[in-house]
């Protein structure tokens, strides 16, 4: 049966083939248990249970910490946060050119929401309004009305299931930074999805009282890119003349001036393809290999904004903290290639 449960003598069980590592280690080809249970929905939502436990266990005991690190946790703060910025601009900008727009009412619906996911992010997919914090609304400006819309806003989220988060959407997240998606890196995900959308709602200003940082010194900064000197056209005087009796000129290869990010993980992919049709690498270097090189590729565009790989410096590589995501597979990477 699906879920790898049975039924014997109307009571489901769970059984599931263990995983190489754990059954070289206990030596027993297959786990099992009694899950106590007639109904054969209650059946699947414990094998599921069981399944991630088991797969979670596995991971641990066959490769390197899997566990989310520092930078990665960061890359995925900046993704949710940057996203986020830019779907709340958006509805502000339509919520603006509507004929019934009121600001003030969108200021306090925007407030509204941030406190609503200061709560999540403080006390996770439970929270609630307590005392402490209709003091510290109140502290803040909110009236007692603002703060049951906070508690509404709340409800709101658990009744659309927008609390807790997704799983796809946290796995997307996990994924997106090379790392995998066990328990405790999606538990560390929603974490971070709350409280990135805390940090976004909390730029109400930026949407409704057009404080944008980024606009200081732009209008200057056009300007002086317009005042630059123009080029001047080729000269034509000493301009060599071609002559039948002259060898034929060969064009010198010209090195481009922007080499895209993307470049180096298509080129990690192909080395990582050629080591493992040349017996080099297994299948588990292989991936490794890759998710070094895509992690890499994020950290440089998202966290240092280098889009272009000639721009990488030798003292940029050597200060990215993606070194230390990368240390321990990297050094059972080489350590496999060496004895092959």
């Amino acid at each position: 049966m699906a879920f790898h449960i049975f039924r014997r003598q109307a009571v489901y069980y769970w059984r599931r083939r263990t995983p190489r590592a754990l059954a070289i280690r206990y030596g027993r080809p297959h786990v099992s248990m009694s899950l106590r249970t007639m109904s054969r929905a209650v059946a699947r939502r414990l094998a599921n249970q069981l399944n991630l436990t088991l797969d979670d266990v596995a991971m641990l005991a066959d490769g390197p910490d899997p566990h989310l690190t520092r930078s990665q946790i960061e890359t995925m703060l900046h993704a949710v946060v940057d996203g986020h910025l830019a779907k709340l601009d958006r509805v502000a900008f339509a919520a603006k050119s509507s004929p019934g727009f009121d600001l003030g009412q969108a200021k306090a619906d925007d407030w509204r929401a941030y406190w609503a996911y200061a709560l999540l992010d403080a006390q996770g997919v439970n929270a609630v309004v307590r005392e402490e914090d209709r003091g510290r609304m109140t502290a803040d400006g909110l009236s007692e009305a603002d703060i049951e819309a906070v508690q509404d806003h709340l409800a709101m989220l658990r009744v659309n299931d927008l609390v807790p988060t997704k799983h796809y959407i946290l796995r997307g997240m996990i994924e997106g930074v090379a790392a995998t998606p066990t328990a405790m890196n999606l538990a560390v995900a929603q974490g971070t999805y709350l409280r990135g959308m805390k940090l976004a709602l909390a730029q109400s200003d930026r949407r409704y009282g057009g404080v944008r940082i980024e606009d200081d010194g732009l209008v200057d900064r056009m300007m002086l890119a317009k005042s630059d000197p123009p080029k001047p056209p080729p000269s034509m005087v000493n301009r060599p003349v071609d002559r039948p009796t002259d060898p034929p000129e060969v064009d010198a290869p010209t090195i481009p001036r922007f080499i895209p990010m993307a470049d180096f993980a298509q080129l990690a992919d192909r080395v990582a393809q050629q080591n493992r049709a040349d017996e080099h690498w297994d299948d588990k270097t292989q991936r490794q290999a890759k998710s070094i090189a895509n992690l890499f590729v994020k950290f440089m565009v998202q966290d240092q904004r280098i889009l272009d790989l000639s721009l990488l410096r030798q003292e940029q590589s050597a200060s990215s903290s993606i070194s230390s995501a990368s240390t321990s597979t990297s050094t059972t990477a080489n350590r496999r290639v060496t004895s092959n």
